[in-house]
């Protein structure tokens, strides 16, 4: 058991043995394989370097080869060139001093034109008042030179960088434009800008045939006669009377001046012309330092802080003394408008804002300062002539005006919805047994229909005889059967209103009834007054007046009149026909609310010339016809000698095109001038026409709206700007 445990050992041992013989033989093997192969590797690598740097070496002397025959050949060239161009030197020094001579007046030339250009950079700046002009010109030194169309300096100024104030896009919009709506929490401004003193001239007044002297406070009322000298006012007996008063309150005693008759203010006339010449009469730059002057000494009075926004105010200047002229036949015209002084004023301002002081009147202080935020007014004062409160408020462009205007017309449109049933009512109180009633649903009648205003009493001692539709009188009106009633009264601003107008059966039965047995001067509607008709508009909607029936009807008219417009045929209308269609529905609003104005004393003459240019025109497009058949005919043109036209039949086309264009354009504003001659478009468009619908109608058909509104009105509605084109008053 022992002997064959023995021998399997000593085979185990053999077999090990053997096995690690032959491993070490297999290692061996491989590594000699190994060697082999990095040997015949090497070989390759050596022989393949030694062919590469055969074939550079071979191909860098191609190339020095060839470089140096380009170098040969450009050296070449040269001396060809240099042999062709070659001078006599001489002449070669001649030139040479010529070209340096030229180089130096350059040199010297923009050096000039470089000191003019700072020169003009620095006037330019002083002129609007630029404080860095020093620091400007210094940086200009090192710019290169520029001509002086492109010289031009940019001011940035607080409207650059103010917040706007975009009430129309607030929640609440214009609700605190209502009457009694807290308008500011915080409010400042700077006070008002009184009117100068009068400046003693010391030009005598001729008085038969004798030179006056009057003391400074007669001269300044003289003075102020000679401003009406070639007006209507001049030859107005009552406008004289009232002059002559006054002047003669002032004069001292023992004047020797006792008859107007006897009074020339010739002298006085030549030197206020004379003072107006020489002041058409100054140079650009005085002129714009003269508005640079005006508008610092404006600028600190100009704003009011209201809630953090700087908002434009209006009239904050007070108007110096003058005579009174009024409007129509005003029973004070001619009197003195005194000068305003800070005792009459009352200021109002936030309660923790300064209060300003009284500038220019030194001795003087405010008659009151109060702190009312539910008014728009900066301040109030006593007229001392017409003994009525004026209101100095926010300038038309400001929010705060803007804010009630937006109100004003949004009321006017809610009374679309509910006309029919105002119209209904009273139409049934026409036959009503109470007169009043009558008498109120008639005027009704004539306010909705006619758009007269609602009138009142009026003292014609302090005012002038107007009338509105309850301050009719008998006289006022004239009955023909069987239903037309014509209308002839003064109204607002003492303008003539004349109509006739065929009324409902029950109205005009109504009027003849009203009148029966009166005299010409009694009231017709004597049972009823403004407010009667107000309170009687209240059942109808809260906040509705007599004033909304006006602003409803200007509305509506336009509305009306822009609906009948034929959108297909727009891509066939020019810009000017586009406006003439928008100034002729313009134009029925105004007659509608008798807005009217006197025919300018240069109408006549300027459309005698409008009418010559318009046969020039003409003349132009025949002439050009006539060149145009003879240049198809193969004519030579007995026009065209002397005259700019066209040399083919082609240019002769397109110009008849564009005469043609510019004759029909003519004749358009021609009829246009005709047309407007006593009408005042401008009123209805700024007071009571929605200018939502003129935006909608602009954007709709695609006129400028430039054309319609200037750029003053289109600042007073910024916020109708943003209305679509759909927008319709309705």
């Amino acid at each position: 058991m022992e002997t064959t445990n023995g021998h399997d050992k000593k085979d185990k041992k053999e077999k090990k043995e053997k096995k690690e013989k032959k491993e070490k033989k297999d290692d061996k093997k491989a590594e000699e394989a190994d060697e082999k192969e990095k040997k015949e590797k090497k070989e390759k690598t050596e022989t393949a370097e030694t062919g590469d740097a055969a074939k550079k070496e071979k191909k860098d002397k191609g190339e020095e080869k060839k470089e140096k025959k380009d170098k040969k050949e450009k050296k070449d060239k040269k001396e060809k060139k240099d042999k062709a161009n070659k001078e006599p030197k001489e002449k070669k020094d001649k030139k040479d001093k010529k070209d340096k001579k030229e180089r130096r007046e350059k040199r010297k030339l923009r050096k000039e034109q470089k000191l003019k250009q700072l020169a003009d950079q620095r006037k330019k700046a002083h002129k609007i008042g630029l404080k860095g002009s020093k620091m400007l010109a210094s940086k200009k030194r090192k710019a290169p030179a520029q001509s002086q169309t492109e010289l031009k300096v940019l001011l940035k100024t607080e409207d650059d960088y103010e917040p706007v104030n975009r009430w129309w896009e607030r929640e609440d919009g214009a609700e605190s434009g209502k009457r009694g709506a807290k308008k500011w929490d915080t409010f400042e401004h700077h006070g008002l800008l009184f009117a100068p003193d009068y400046e003693p001239h010391r030009v005598p007044l001729i008085y038969d045939g004798e030179r006056v002297e009057l003391p400074p406070e007669a001269e300044e009322i003289a003075y102020y006669w000679t401003s009406v000298k070639g007006t209507p006012y001049e030859t107005k007996d009552i406008f004289m009377k009232n002059f002559w008063k006054t002047f003669k309150e002032v004069l001292p005693k023992g004047s020797k001046i006792k008859d107007f008759k006897k009074c020339d203010f010739s002298l006085m006339a030549d030197y206020r012309e004379a003072e107006r010449q020489k002041r058409l009469n100054r140079t650009k730059e005085e002129k714009e330092a003269e508005k640079a002057k005006n508008a610092k000494e404006t600028e600190w009075f100009s704003y009011a802080i209201v809630n953090g926004v700087r908002e434009k105010l209006g009239n904050y200047k007070l108007e110096p003394p003058q005579l009174f002229r009024g409007r129509g036949e005003h029973p004070k015209q001619g009197l003195l408008k005194k000068r305003t002084f800070p005792e009459s004023v009352t200021l109002n301002i936030g309660e923790t804002a300064c209060v300003p002081k009284v500038v220019g009147m030194p001795g003087h202080a405010w008659r009151d300062v109060v702190h009312e935020n539910t008014v728009q007014w900066i301040a109030n004062f006593e007229d001392g002539l017409l003994t009525e409160s004026k209101y100095v408020s926010f300038a038309a462009t400001s929010g705060l005006k803007g804010q009630p205007d937006m109100l004003k017309y949004d009321r006017a449109k809610r009374l679309v919805r509910i006309i029919g049933s105002i119209r209904t009512s009273y139409e049934k109180m026409w036959t009503s047994r109470n007169v009043a009633d009558r008498q109120k649903a008639t005027a009704t009648y004539f306010i909705d229909k006619l758009a007269l205003r609602v009138g009142g009493e009026k003292d014609t001692e302090e005012e002038a005889d107007t009338v509105g539709c309850c301050s009719l009188r008998v006289e006022h009106l004239k009955l023909t059967p069987p239903q037309t009633i014509h209308l002839d009264f003064l109204g607002k601003d003492s303008i003539r209103y004349t109509n006739s107008v065929e009324v409902a059966k029950q109205v005009f039965d109504n009027v003849q009834g009203f009148i029966k047995g009166k005299k010409q001067e009694e009231q017709v509607f004597d049972k009823i007054s403004p407010a009667d008709l107000n309170e009687y508009f209240k059942n109808f909607m809260e906040d509705l007046s007599a004033k909304v029936f006006r602003t409803y009807n200007a509305s509506y008219t336009l509305q009306d009149e822009l609906n009948k417009f034929d959108v297909s045929k727009r891509s066939q209308l020019s810009q000017e026909q586009l406006l003439q269609f928008y100034n002729d529905a313009n134009r029925q609003v105004a007659i509608l609310c008798n807005h009217q104005k006197a025919e300018s004393k240069g109408h006549a003459q300027a459309m005698e010339k409008m009418k010559l240019q318009a046969k020039e025109i003409e003349q132009t497009y025949k002439r050009l016809k006539t060149h145009l058949h003879r240049l198809q005919e193969g004519k030579a043109s007995k026009e065209a000698e002397g005259q700019k036209l066209p040399k083919d039949a082609e240019g002769t086309k397109k110009k008849m095109m564009e005469v043609k264009l510019r004759l029909h354009k003519h004749r358009t504003n021609m009829e246009t001038r005709e047309a407007n001659k006593t009408v005042s478009l401008g009123t209805s468009k700024v007071n009571y026409m929605d200018p939502r619908i003129t935006v909608a109608f602009c954007k709709k058909v695609d006129l400028a709206i430039e054309r319609v509104f200037p750029k003053t009105v289109r600042t007073k509605f910024p916020w109708a700007m943003h209305f679509k084109s759909t927008y319709v008053f309705e």
